[in-house]
C-alpha cells in the first residue's frame, strides 16, 4: 500500500519513527526470515526426500557451531548493504535517494560504486533456480 508515489504505508514498515525494532518486532522479522529461507530449500530441493534430508542436516549439533568464513570482506560488504536497506526501509527500494538532499553526481556516484562493488564480488554465473521445473 502506498501513500504517494515514494513512500511505503508506515503500517507495512519495521520500528516507524525508531532506530531499531523492539523485541516483538526483532521476533517477527526473525521468524519471517526463517520461515522464508527454509521454504527456499523446498524449491531448490530435487524432490521432497532430498529437501528434508538437507533440512535434518541443518538442524543438528553443527547448527551451534561458529562457522569459519574466510572473505571478510563480503562480511562487511554484506552488513553495509542490510545497514542501507534498514535505514531506507520507509521508501519504496533502498535506492531511492532524495533528489533535493544529494547532489546529482554523489547520487552517479552512488551508483557506479554499488555497481563495481557487484562486478568485482560477483560470483560464478549459475543456473537460475526455477529454470529446472
Amino acid at each position: 500500500m502506498l501513500l504517494n508515489k515514494n513512500r511505503v504505508h508506515t503500517s507495512n514498515v519495521v520500528a516507524v519513527g525508531k532506530i531499531i525494532p523492539n523485541l516483538k518486532e526483532i521476533i517477527q522479522v526473525g521468524i519471517t526470515f526463517l520461515l522464508t529461507v527454509l521454504a527456499w530449500v523446498f524449491f531448490r530441493a530435487n524432490n521432497i526426500s532430498h529437501a528434508f534430508s538437507y533440512l535434518k542436516g541443518i538442524f543438528t549439533k553443527s547448527l551451534f557451531t561458529i562457522p569459519e568464513i574466510h572473505p571478510t570482506n563480503i562480511i562487511i560488504l554484506v552488513i553495509l548493504f542490510i545497514g542501507v536497506e534498514w535505514l531506507q526501509r520507509n521508501k519504496q527500494h533502498a535506492l531511492e535517494i532524495n533528489k533535493q538532499k544529494i547532489p546529482l553526481l554523489v547520487r552517479i556516484g552512488i551508483y557506479y560504486t554499488i555497481l563495481l562493488l557487484i562486478f568485482f564480488f560477483g560470483g560464478q554465473e549459475q543456473q537460475f533456480i526455477y529454470f529446472q521445473f
